[in-house]
């Protein structure tokens, strides 16, 4: 499978293209730093994720490139709707560091844990820092995206640190479903 952002969201190309002219290192496939992920959650990563790290590296988002979507939160038996926009679908170094961070915050901060749940990686970040778009790679809900809010800082599991948003049922349907913002607003005018 070669991963092609023309077929699955060309409004998609104008940033990639803006990503290679401004970020050219970012661009260059490094499976590498995936592969320790890997070997640390003992899971593999999706084939249309890592098609994509190896043919497009990163994607860095303008402000009037699709980067909006609708994530869903459950919270108790309530379904509640919301749109979220992703900054950058980070380069294979910023993920693993992204990683660290995350799943071993103990290292800096001794009263903290982990903050994501096993087996959840970090692939994009949004503009506002703290936010992250996370890919499961457990066996249960393998390849689903799901958006981890900036007020979740605790750890996993703890209080303030329990509820993930769903932001895609793969990448390549997360990568599908981003929107321009005027796209997003038609849609939430029509009751979407």
């Amino acid at each position: 499978m070669e991963f092609d952002l023309d077929k699955l969201n060309p409004l998609l190309v104008g940033a990639w293209e803006y990503t290679t002219r401004r970020w050219p290192d970012d661009v260059k496939p490094n499976l590498k730093p995936l592969q320790e992920i890997e070997k640390d959650t003992k899971a593999s990563f999706p084939n249309d994720y890592l098609d994509f790290m190896q043919r497009y590296g990163s994607l860095q988002m303008r402000l009037d490139d699709p980067q909006f979507l609708f994530i869903q939160y459950k919270i108790g038996n309530n379904i509640r709707k919301d749109t979220g926009s992703v900054q950058v679908i980070a380069p294979s170094k910023v993920v693993l560091e992204q990683y660290m961070l995350l799943s071993r915050p103990h290292i800096h901060y001794p009263d903290i844990g982990a903050q994501i749940p096993p087996k959840m990686v970090p692939i994009g970040l949004t503009a506002a820092g703290g936010e992250y778009f996370l890919m499961d790679l457990s066996e249960k809900n393998y390849g689903t995206i799901w958006h981890k809010d900036p007020g979740s800082t605790g750890t996993w599991g703890s209080e303030n640190n329990t509820i993930l948003g769903y932001a895609g049922a793969s990448f390549t349907a997360f990568l599908a479903n981003l929107k321009t913002e005027e796209e997003i607003q038609k849609i939430e005018a029509q009751g979407g």
